[in-house]
């Protein structure tokens, strides 16, 4: 139950978006729709262990996607202009590893298509994609009846894709496309083992646009952009299982951080990080405090990729001034990588994942607050 609750939270964030956005598409002829299918197979990726490498030399990949996606039309929309118009929507994922011992894990996601340049009349064209969301029905590890999952310990984890589409467009409202992409699997060090499953797929797909309105480029570009500050207090909570079959402890991190948007497209800044995680004296019996076993603090670099006026992409480095091995901060920097929403024009929502060297450390659920003022005009 406790993994089922924060993995929808971790879902929330990447939907809560698509669910709006849908609703007004509902009412407003001002996008086309578009509904495309795809099938892939790719290679899995060892993670360098015989036992893994066994699991995967008795697997072998078969995928499906479904999208249902909306592109503004609004040729004067200043995110139309940076991103080209770029598409959005939702997904569902199909896929088997013909393993019984993996599952046949399924997916809901949201998704952004962005094209490489304008699309225009042109037959061939590429596009870069990526989606985030919430994967279930796998086959998790158990001591007693499905050892050989020694990459993934829970039914629920997070979906991630990233990749490339090829795109020929046989009319205004039909085209096929070709991919290629890297597919993550990983419950964030919520249920061990969590190996994660890394894929590298190629796939096929068709795709159906429910408008034949063609998309010409803007005569202008979007206003000059005037840089501006911002301030985030963030706060976050997580979970984090430290052995397998023991018990769950909270992790939590509050934030402070400046940064400095100085484009449509990116923020840059830094600040620092206050970890706490409960329960450290069960697996610190060194002579500090209680407080010291229980908290960490670190100086952040953080980085934002501003997706569109609601949704943006944090990435950040860490470096500790102060740490605790025990409570899994492995090395003396993290990385941290995530997906937010903007609630209002101060309060967003979202989930990070924090990892040292590549390995989860958890899931960081957020809740920010955000002070600026953005002098800019936005069509």
């Amino acid at each position: 139950m406790r993994i089922s609750i924060l993995l929808i939270l971790l879902s929330l964030s990447s939907l809560i978006f698509a669910q709006k956005e849908f609703k007004i598409n509902l009412k407003s002829k001002k996008y086309i729709h578009s509904l495309q299918f795809s099938a892939e197979n790719g290679v899995m990726v060892s993670n360098g262990t015989e036992l893994a490498d066994k699991l995967i030399d008795h697997s072998y990949y078969n995928g499906l996607d479904i999208q249902l996606g909306w592109t503004k039309t609004n040729i004067e929309n200043t995110y139309n202009k940076v991103y080209r118009f770029p598409t959005l929507g939702i997904g569902w994922y199909s896929s088997t590893f013909h393993n019984s011992n993996i599952g046949n894990p399924n997916a809901l996601y949201f998704f952004f298509n962005i094209p490489i340049h304008f699309e225009e009349n042109k037959r061939l064209t590429g596009s870069y994609i990526g989606a985030f969301g919430l994967s279930y029905n796998f086959n998790p590890y158990n001591e007693n009846n499905n050892t050989a999952n020694v990459l993934i310990g829970s039914y629920q984890n997070c979906y991630l894709h990233m990749g490339y589409n090829l795109n020929y467009h046989i009319s205004n409202m039909l085209s096929v496309f070709g991919s290629a992409g890297f597919k993550h699997f990983s419950n964030g060090a919520f249920k061990l083992p969590n190996k994660g499953i890394n894929l590298f797929p190629i796939g096929l797909g068709v795709k159906y646009k429910f408008s034949g309105k063609k998309l010409e480029r803007p005569v202008a570009p979007p206003a000059p952009f005037i840089s501006h500050n911002q301030w985030n207090i963030m706060l976050a909570v997580g979970s984090k299982n430290y052995k397998h079959d023991d018990p769950n402890y909270l992790k939590s991190t509050l934030g402070f951080n400046y940064l400095r948007q100085f484009s449509y497209k990116y923020r840059l800044g830094a600040g620092m990080d206050f970890f706490y995680s409960t329960a450290s004296d069960l697996r610190n019996h060194s002579s500090q405090s209680g407080f010291s076993k229980s908290v960490s603090y670190a100086l952040v670099a953080s980085w934002e990729w501003v997706i569109n006026r609601i949704v943006y992409a944090p990435i950040g480095f860490g470096y500790y001034i102060h740490r605790n091995f025990e409570n899994g901060e492995e090395k003396n920097y993290y990385e941290r990588i995530g997906l937010r929403v903007r609630l209002s024009e101060h309060y967003n929502l979202g989930v990070t994942i924090k990892a040292h060297g590549g390995h989860a450390d958890f899931f960081e659920c957020t809740f920010a607050y955000t002070f600026h003022k953005d002098p800019n005009a936005y069509q």
